[in-house]
């Protein structure tokens, strides 16, 4: 495949008379000001892939718009399985699924590997789940990604209940079961096309599902962070949500218009049934009736309109690319540095 972002190919090894091919594999990880706990993650990160003497690893650790330098110090050194460090400095500040998108096609113009991982830098992704996702992508019978399914969680109560109603929320409008996040590996191959979806501007998780490509997924639960605070605030992490959503928009807004139509079939069916009571029965229908079913009927109409109003405005986006990764990812990247290499 060429050189790995200057490294030699990688050849065959012997090892107590076994043929093992090394694979080469990037991780990369997105930063903004955590660059002690990206550090902490580094080094545990050499410490369990030295257990593993078939992969040659190369971290790229993207500065998203931080505030704060590395200190030299801190950097990582004397790593042994770790074969790099190196920084994509971006222009601004992007959020962690702008910057991903941005790596992804960086990495698939300027780097050549087998595999990547990408995986958040605060230290809840255990880098001993690397070593699962490769697993699991090995015992596949062809190229396949590895997605990690979060098993138990250390977020708040709320969180988890506004988690699992953005989940049946998600599952309802675009009939996918969204269980993962960021934490994957990919085989790297499938740059190719994930840098030509626009979606992956948004939402990393949710292009992937929408680009059909095969994957499974394996259990991996989170851990503490290894230094300082979380940074997401629960309105960015409502706006992530919202982001998996437009990611696809197409499938969301049919299905928005169809549970209008039934909302409106429903209407006229129990519209139809009171009249009906009204006009062969004695009863009488309660007096409040005939206005509650015309607020009803207000409420289904404007509905239906603005329903058809996304329609269209979706349909007139689908002749427009916006922002493209493969196209547009050099125009936020700074430099990319050497941080640490033996």
């Amino acid at each position: 495949m060429g050189n790995f972002g200057g490294f030699a190919p990688a050849k065959p090894k012997l090892t107590k008379e076994l043929h093992i091919e090394l694979m080469r594999l990037v991780i990369t990880m997105p930063v903004r000001n955590d660059w002690d706990a990206a550090f902490q993650l580094c080094r545990r990160m050499d410490a369990t892939l030295r257990q593993v003497p078939d992969i040659r690893a190369r971290v790229l650790l993207i500065d998203d718009g931080s505030t704060t330098c590395p200190v030299q110090k801190d950097i990582p050194s004397n790593l042994l399985a770790l074969e790099r460090i190196s920084m994509l400095e971006l222009r601004r500040n992007l959020g962690h699924q702008r910057a991903i998108a941005v790596a992804l096609a960086h990495l698939r113009q300027s780097w050549e590997a087998d595999a990547l991982v990408v995986m958040d830098a605060d230290g809840e992704d255990r880098p001993e789940d690397i070593l699962t996702l490769v697993g699991a992508a090995k015992k596949a019978a062809a190229p396949t990604a590895v997605f990690a399914e979060r098993g138990k969680r250390l977020e708040t109560v709320t969180f988890r209940a506004f988690y699992q109603v953005y989940r049946a929320l998600h599952h309802v409008l675009t009939g996918r079961d969204i269980r993962f996040g960021n934490f994957s590996y990919i085989p790297w191959t499938y740059l190719d096309t994930l840098v030509v979806f626009p979606e992956l501007w948004n939402h990393y998780a949710a292009t992937f599902l929408k680009s059909g490509l095969p994957y499974v997924r394996v259990h991996a639960d989170r851990d503490k962070r290894l230094a300082g605070r979380s940074q997401m605030s629960f309105v960015n992490l409502v706006m992530h949500g919202l982001s998996g959503l437009f990611a696809n928009q197409e499938v969301v807004g049919t299905r928005v218009l169809i549970i209008v139509l039934l909302g409106s079939v429903l209407l006229l069916v129990g519209l139809a049934s009171v009249l009906a009571v009204g006009m062969f029965t004695r009863l009488e229908s309660p007096s409040w009736s005939a206005t509650l079913v015309g607020l009803l009927i207000i409420v289904l109409a404007q509905a239906l309109i603005a329903t058809l109003g996304l329609i269209f405005l979706i349909t007139m986006n689908r002749s427009q690319l916006g922002f493209l990764p493969i196209r547009d990812y050099a125009y936020f990247i700074r430099q990319e540095t050497t941080l640490f290499e033996r």
